[in-house]
């Protein structure tokens, strides 16, 4: 129990630049469905956290992956060829 009780009064700090991923994110995203999803799924053990602090990692994942696609573009497009193609207005 006291393991539940630290992780649910721990909250994170929210920076700026989280707050405007956030703000780009939510145009695209429900992330308030996506917070209660991962909760109710339990991915990750976040039932166990307060959703403030579950939409603040998703908002860091979803960045990371963006950096990812950004620093690494022609892998990310080769392991979807198949998606980029098909979306080619040539083919």
């Amino acid at each position: 129990m006291k393991e539940f009780t630290d992780r649910y009064e721990k909250q994170q700090t929210w920076l700026e630049e989280d707050i405007y991923y956030l703000s780009k994110i939510e145009k695209i995203l429900d992330v308030e469905a996506i917070v209660q999803t991962l909760k109710l799924r339990c991915i990750c053990d976040c039932q166990m956290d307060h959703d403030s602090d579950v939409k603040l990692a998703f908002v860091r994942w979803f960045k990371a992956k963006i950096d990812h696609m950004s620093n690494d573009i022609y892998n990310v497009i080769e392991a979807e060829a198949k998606v980029f193609r098909i979306n080619l207005p040539s083919l």
